[in-house]
């Protein structure tokens, strides 16, 4: 089965784990680049480094980051005075060093990307939405844009967001291979990842958005539970930007593009409450790799 997922960081790679442990998985993960950031004169691509990493097994703790990692760099950074709260593992700086230097050679992102995976023997094709430059801003209170790190990161996402957009998503075109993957997938799965912040920023690419609409099969995997999310702001971000409480709000972010729900057991009550798409109940707790691999399974075969 050719399955094509489209994932933001935490969620998406943990979702992208369980489906390539399903056995005769053929799967994509076209991943959100909005997030992309230079940190200490390094191109930093947070969500693609923490799919890549929990593909492999070498995520850390918290999802994020390598395992085992240490700081040695980041702490030494205050030496000099330089601001190091956005913290980089010596483990991450090495690929960031080698992903940067293959820019400015003039690799495109998407090869680079194919490169790291290869290095750390992935089943899985992982591909950025896009090569092009594509931005996440955040508006906040009195009218103050932010780059997406420095509200999520550096800000702690404390601040309501007011309104998005996402600079170069009109001139951006997709990476080599994401449409034709999507043509030829059985399945396109949208992550458990947060609607506005990790899957709009990739739905705002016009070809890739009008591919998943003309998709005959798309399934998206509600990050919420209990009508709350776990970590993270998607429940607030949604809320803040019009869209309706609980998983009616995902429906309406994803209006026109799915066909089918996934939401947590926690959120039965409200599931029957939901209309206009088919909607699964089940056990959405995917931090546990087995877990993960079993959702996938009951996906894949609906």
């Amino acid at each position: 089965m050719k399955v094509v997922e489209l994932s933001g960081g935490v969620g998406g790679a943990r979702m992208a784990r369980g489906l390539t442990a399903v056995r005769d998985v053929d799967l994509t993960v076209v991943v959100n680049v909005g997030d992309d950031e230079e940190i200490h004169g390094l191109h930093v691509s947070a969500d693609l480094d923490t799919v890549i990493y929990t593909l492999a097994g070498v995520e850390g703790p918290d999802g994020w980051g390598r395992s085992a990692d240490t700081f040695v760099l980041n702490e030494e950074l205050a030496r000099f005075g330089v601001d190091n709260r956005f913290r980089l593992g010596d483990l991450d700086l090495a690929l960031n060093l080698f992903r940067t230097q293959a820019l400015a050679e003039g690799k495109p992102l998407s090869v680079i990307t194919a490169e790291i995976a290869d290095s750390f023997d992935l089943r899985a094709d992982v591909v950025p939405a896009t090569n092009d430059t594509l931005r996440t801003e955040v508006r906040i209170e009195g009218d103050e844009w932010l780059s997406f790190q420095e509200y999520f990161v550096l800000r702690g996402n404390r601040d309501e967001v007011k309104e998005l957009r996402y600079p170069g998503s009109e001139a951006a075109h997709p990476a080599p291979g994401v449409l034709e993957a999507i043509g030829a997938a059985d399945v396109v799965v949208i992550a458990p990842s947060n609607p506005p912040l990790s899957i709009w920023p990739i739905l705002a690419i016009n070809e890739i958005r009008q591919a998943i609409r003309s998709h005959q099969r798309v399934v998206a995997v509600s990050p919420l539970f209990g009508g709350k999310s776990l970590k993270g702001p998607a429940d607030r971000v949604m809320a803040s930007l019009g869209l309706p409480a609980g998983n009616a709000g995902v429906i309406e972010a994803y209006a026109g593009l799915i066909e089918m729900l996934v939401v947590d057991t926690q959120d039965a009550d409200d599931a029957r409450q939901l209309g206009g798409v088919e909607i699964m109940v089940t056990d959405t707790r995917i931090a546990r790799a087995t877990r993960a691999r079993e959702l996938a399974e009951e996906i894949l075969a609906v």
